[in-house]
């Protein structure tokens, strides 16, 4: 029996690599740049697409504006049914009440006119002259279809279509009166105009301001030139033939001395509207309407 000295004990594994035993190695984690550099271009390239989206989708809805323009004032009045006319109906033949109390002359026929072109009806407000201008800013009324002669002074605070009548100033006295043939025989007269009107600039032109007696509406001036109290009145051609018409005791003294044209009235920037009138005149105009307008009422 070997003794206890001569057993030997067979060695353990070992789970544990010695020193020298060679370790294995793994490759080391490396960032992979080229995928960083593909992101990052994905990324430019969605905000790129999606910029030129917007862009000709901003194109697209301008080019639709401009195709479609907007008009709001010829659509409010659509809306409406019915277009608002200011006018002084005491300038007979060209507005004016008549024997049944309705407006009557040549604007009012114009008015209807205009607004069977728009499709809607016309209604008329009659507005003394001297606030006619500040009605219409007011909102009060859509237009102003009232003998109003287109200048530059007025131009400053309103708009106007193109002209729809040519018609110049004269001078209105009694039929017994043979000083007065011109403008250049007013200097020493008392001359009768309604307040507001081009007729007051033509008058202040031939006389002192104190000679020139300024009235609400012609009504008035022909009243005070009859009674004696006026010696003239200046007013356009239009407006002395009604007058003269009116009244036998007058007459027209001369020639026209100024010329004048007249036009419809619009608030500042309402351009959408003027367009759409001023087509609504060139048709009534190529129609012959205007020529027949005239022939009722001035001739």
């Amino acid at each position: 029996m070997p003794s206890d000295q001569d057993q030997t004990v067979p060695p353990e594994p070992s789970s544990v690599l010695s020193a020298a035993s060679p370790i294995p190695s793994q490759p080391p984690v490396v960032p992979k740049r080229h995928h960083l550099w593909l992101i990052v271009l994905g990324l430019w390239f969605i905000v790129l697409l999606g910029a030129g989206l917007f862009y000709i989708s901003s194109l697209s809805r301008k080019l639709v504006v401009e195709e479609k323009p907007s008009l709001p004032n010829v659509e409010r009045i659509k809306n409406a049914g019915k277009i608002i006319i200011a006018t002084d109906a005491t300038y007979p033949p060209m507005e004016f009440v008549d024997d049944n109390q309705m407006m009557a002359g040549y604007d009012i026929d114009l008015g209807n006119k205009i607004a069977e072109k728009l499709g809607v009806k016309a209604e008329f407000s009659s507005i003394l002259f001297d606030d006619i201008f500040n009605s219409l800013n007011r909102r009060e009324a859509d237009i102003i279809l009232s003998s109003v002669t287109i200048n530059e002074e007025r131009k400053q605070t309103v708009d106007f279509s193109i002209p729809y009548l040519n018609a110049g100033q004269v001078i209105i006295t009694l039929e017994t009166e043979n000083s007065i043939k011109s403008e250049n025989d007013l200097s020493a007269k008392r001359i009768a105009v309604q307040k507001g009107t081009t007729s007051e600039d033509e008058a202040l032109k031939a006389a002192p301001p104190d000679q020139v007696l300024l009235f609400d509406d012609f009504i008035g001036a022909t009243d005070a030139l009859i009674k004696g109290e006026a010696d003239a009145i200046i007013t356009d051609l239009t407006n002395a033939k009604g007058i003269v018409d009116s009244n036998q005791e007058l007459k027209i003294a001369g020639e026209p001395f100024t010329e004048e044209e007249y036009g419809v009235v619009f608030r500042k920037n309402e351009d959408d509207l003027i367009a759409e009138i001023n087509t609504a005149l060139n048709s009534l105009r190529q129609q012959g309407y205007l020529v027949l307008l005239k022939q009722k009422w001035l001739e």
